[in-house]
């Protein structure tokens, strides 16, 4: 190991091309999953709902909800959707694999959407969700009384792997929910700096963190490149 490699700590999976990349950026990385996500089966009453045409307008603001989706498409009537929206151009992605293409705000989070769903406040949205999703979009909805319907798809479960801690130079994380189970058990060490993938997961970290970094664009090679600036500013 040189002395210009950092340890750091992702709070996620990650896939080889990554770790590898990490090396290059002179990053050695440990990553280790502090969330899991199951899938959810929809209820007849849900697959009603999405089917009755009464909610065109789809709202989507994690690719978890679309995989949800994909997984439940065989009972899904994808005509009845006249709009969908999407936060991030991962979700977007996703979404246009399916053959869906969605409108995404400048900034990657609830907040930049709700401005964007400004000129549609009176059309009914139907919302897919995860059962620890935000409430941006929620107050969104009552404040502008639009018509809406959440469809919880997937589930997030905490989970806290045991690791040292003290070993790592920095730490990185990929969404609130990493966050929030992260800190439920652990407490940084030595001042650690903590990198956020983007704004929402940012916000979260500032509650636990005086010395939080964003990567310039929302996926992991960004993220560990910023790592990399950071070390070596």
């Amino acid at each position: 190991m040189t002395k210009s490699n950092k340890r750091i700590l992702f709070t996620r999976s990650l896939n080889a091309d990554q770790i590898e990349f990490g090396l290059k950026m002179n990053c050695l990385i440990d990553h280790h999953a502090f969330i899991r996500i199951d899938l959810c089966t929809l209820s007849s009453e849900e697959l009603e709902i999405i089917n009755s045409g009464q909610y065109p307008n789809w709202i989507f603001t994690s690719q978890n909800a679309v995989r949800s989706l994909q997984a439940n498409k065989e009972h899904i009537q994808l005509d009845k959707m006249e709009q969908c929206f999407a936060v991030g151009q991962k979700t977007a992605d996703h979404l246009s694999d399916m053959g869906i293409s969605s409108l995404v705000p400048a900034r990657h989070n609830s907040e930049a959407l709700s401005e964007l769903l400004e000129d549609h406040a009176n059309a009914p949205f139907l919302y897919f969700t995860g059962n620890l999703r935000q409430k941006t979009l929620i107050h969104f909805f009552e404040e502008h009384e639009s018509p809406y319907k959440e469809i919880k798809v997937y589930d997030t479960h905490m989970i806290q792997p045991e690791i040292a801690l003290e070993d790592y130079d920095a730490i990185c994380f990929c969404s609130p929910s990493a966050v929030h189970s992260f800190f439920k058990n652990y407490q940084l060490k030595n001042n650690q700096p903590c990198f956020a993938i983007g704004t929402t997961t940012a916000v979260a970290l500032v509650d636990y963190s005086d010395d939080v970094m964003m990567s310039d664009q929302t996926h992991v090679f960004s993220l560990i490149q910023t790592c990399n600036e950071y070390f070596n500013s």
